[in-house]
């Protein structure tokens, strides 16, 4: 169902941090396929990156985010104003934004004609809210707020880094 990447921190924050900056773009018609098509290259940048620099064992900050995942799934997470509920919707909902955008990404490298680009890009951002929308416990706005407190909040992150990755091992087991 889903890719079997695993998508670490630091690809985490690069998705993040590029994941509304493309979806405000384009919801405007000009550079709207670059800016989806930058977005999927920097998270596979990030990725290979992470990849590369990776070591054995969990991060303190991995560890802190399994702890607290542990402590009480519906319980605020600490230091922010998100219910756990809300951040493992979140988490479940980068994946799917991910696997859509990284499709969408590829149909849209084969396409030079500028009206199916951004047809393919008004399809995709669909597609992504849709998937967002999906999640009994978060809305577009909440994705939107928690994706740009996750790229500024590094223990945020980690919880979120945790999340996918479990759900990642879940998803392929």
């Amino acid at each position: 169902m889903f890719a079997t990447r695993k998508i670490t921190a630091t690809a985490l924050a690069a998705l993040i941090a590029a994941m509304p900056a493309s979806y405000v773009a384009a919801q405007s018609t000009d550079s709207a396929a670059d800016a989806l098509a930058d977005s999927a290259v920097a998270a596979e940048e990030s990725t290979q990156a992470q990849g590369a620099a990776e070591t054995e064992g969990n991060t303190p900050a991995q560890t802190d985010a399994t702890e607290m995942a542990e402590d009480g799934a519906s319980d605020a997470v600490e230091g922010t104003d998100y219910e756990m509920a809300t951040i493992e919707a979140f988490a479940a909902a980068v994946l799917d934004v991910t696997e859509i955008r990284d499709d969408y990404a590829g149909q849209l490298e084969g396409v030079s004609d500028e009206t199916q680009q951004r047809s393919l890009i008004e399809e995709a951002n669909a597609e992504m809210r849709s998937a967002i929308e999906e999640r009994e416990d978060l809305t577009v706005e909440e994705y939107m707020e928690i994706s740009r407190a996750a790229a500024e909040d590094e223990a945020l992150n980690a919880v979120i880094a945790q999340l996918l990755q479990e759900m990642q091992v879940e998803n392929a087991g």
